[in-house]
C-alpha cells in the first residue's frame, strides 16, 4: 500500500470516528433535554421554572394553569407559591397582577376565588381598602360591594349587631342622618308599583298623583288607590263582623297637604320633635294613596290595644300591613303608628307579616333590585 492511500485511509477513519461520535453526543444531549422539558407546562413556563431554580418544586406537583401564566408573564412570587395552587385561573385581564395585589393585602387563595368570581368588576373598591374578611358577607343576599365602608363602619360602632342586621340597616340608611340621602322616583314608578318602598330615603316626585284615586264609602272627601280602597272596604267589613268598628281619619294626602301640615307640626314642636311622627313632603306613603290612617269608633286618633291586635293578626289577609308597629321606631325612625296601615295586597302583606320584618327590612332583603 502506497504511503498516499494509507494517509486517506486514515484520515477517512478519524472522519467516521469523529462523525460517529458527534453523532452520539447530540443524541445524548437530546436526551438530556427531553427529560428536562418532559413537562406539562408550556417550554417558556418550564425555562422559568429553571431560572428560578424551581423546575422540581413546581413540576413534581399537579399542573396549575395560575402558576403556568404566572412563570409566562415574569409574575410568580415564591413567597405565594402554595397559595397559588389553590387560586383558579379566570381568564381575565390583568389576572395575575390582581393575584398578587391581593395576596399583598393578605387574603387568602379562597377569598381571592370568590373575589374574582363574584366582584372582579368592582376589583378597586376592595384593592383600595385595607383587608377585610368579605367571606363573612358571602350569604348575605342584600350585601351590595359598593356600601363595604359603611358596613365596616356602622358594624365597628354596633358590635353588638350581627352581621346580616349591619348590612340591613346600612342599606336602609340607618346609618346616615334621615333626609340626608335619598333616591327619587319617578312619576311612573310611584304609579306602576304598588310595592315601593317610601320613608326618610326614598322620595316621590313633588308633582306625582295618583291617576285611579276613588272615595271610600265612608266619606266622599276620603280617597285610596282603587285596589287600596277596594280592599280596605273589605277590611272594615271584616272587622265588623268580629264586633272591631274602626274608621278611616287619613288616607291619600297630596303634596300640599303634606307640605302644610308639616310645617303645622314644625312650628309647633320643632323640626327634629316634628321629624319622629311626621313625614317631610314627598317622603309621606299618604302621598301614594296607599297608606290610611284609622282610629277605633270610640278614639279619636288610635286604635284601641284590642284592635291593635286585631289589625296585627287579620289585616294583611287583606293587603295591608301596620307600617309603624310598635318596638321598632330604631328601624322606621318614627315613633309607633298603631294606626298607619299600608297597601301592599294580600300575597305581599301576607309575606311581611309572616316574616316579622318591617317592611323597610323586607323591602330591602327580598324586593329592591341591586346589581349584585
Amino acid at each position: 500500500m502506497n504511503k498516499g492511500l494509507k494517509i486517506f485511509l486514515i484520515t477517512f477513519l478519524i472522519v467516521i470516528l469523529i462523525a460517529v461520535i458527534s453523532v452520539t453526543i447530540i443524541k445524548i444531549l437530546r436526551n438530556n433535554n427531553d427529560e428536562k422539558i418532559d413537562s406539562s407546562y408550556n417550554e417558556t413556563a418550564v425555562t422559568k421554572m429553571q431560572e428560578l431554580n424551581l423546575y422540581d418544586e413546581i413540576n413534581n406537583k399537579e399542573y396549575s394553569k395560575t402558576i403556568e401564566v404566572l412563570l409566562e408573564e415574569n409574575k410568580l412570587n415564591e413567597k405565594y407559591l402554595n397559595e397559588y395552587y389553590n387560586i383558579t385561573y379566570s381568564n381575565i385581564n390583568n389576572f395575575s397582577t390582581i393575584i398578587n395585589q391581593l395576596l399583598d393585602k393578605s387574603y387568602n387563595s379562597e377569598e381571592i376565588n370568590y373575589i374574582i368570581s363574584n366582584y372582579i368588576n368592582n376589583y378597586d373598591i376592595i384593592l383600595n381598602m385595607d383587608y377585610f374578611d368579605i367571606l363573612s358577607f358571602k350569604n348575605i343576599s342584600n350585601f351590595d360591594i359598593n356600601q363595604i365602608e359603611r358596613y365596616l363602619a356602622y358594624q365597628n360602632e354596633n358590635e353588638d349587631l350581627n352581621i346580616n342586621t349591619v348590612v340591613t340597616y346600612v342599606n336602609i340608611g340607618l346609618d346616615l342622618e334621615g333626609y340626608s340621602k335619598y333616591e327619587e322616583y319617578t312619576n311612573e314608578e310611584a304609579e306602576n308599583d304598588l310595592t315601593i318602598l317610601v320613608n326618610k330615603y326614598h322620595k316621590l316626585p313633588d308633582d306625582y298623583v295618583p291617576s285611579d284615586l276613588v272615595s271610600l264609602s265612608y266619606s266622599s272627601t276620603y280617597y285610596l288607590r282603587k285596589e287600596a280602597a277596594e280592599a280596605f272596604e273589605k277590611l272594615t267589613d271584616a272587622g265588623i263582623l268580629d264586633n272591631v268598628i274602626f274608621y278611616p281619619f287619613s288616607p291619600y294626602r297630596s303634596y300640599d297637604l303634606q307640605s302644610r301640615l308639616y310645617n303645622g307640626y314644625v312650628a309647633r314642636d320643632g323640626k327634629e320633635a316634628a321629624d319622629t311622627y311626621s313625614a317631610r313632603p314627598g317622603f309621606s306613603e299618604h302621598q301614594l294613596g296607599l297608606a290610611v290612617d284609622v282610629r277605633s269608633s270610640n278614639l279619636p286618633d288610635n286604635l284601641t290595644p284590642e284592635h291593635y291586635k286585631w289589625m296585627l293578626d287579620n289585616s294583611y289577609k287583606y293587603g295591608f300591613i301596620i307600617r309603624y308597629p310598635k318596638g321598632k321606631q330604631h328601624i322606621t325612625q318614627f315613633i309607633e303608628e298603631p294606626w298607619h296601615l299600608r297597601y301592599l295586597g294580600v300575597e305581599l302583606a301576607t309575606k311581611v307579616h309572616d316574616s316579622g320584618l318591617t317592611y323597610d327590612e323586607y323591602y330591602d332583603i327580598y324586593l329592591k333590585k341591586t346589581s349584585n
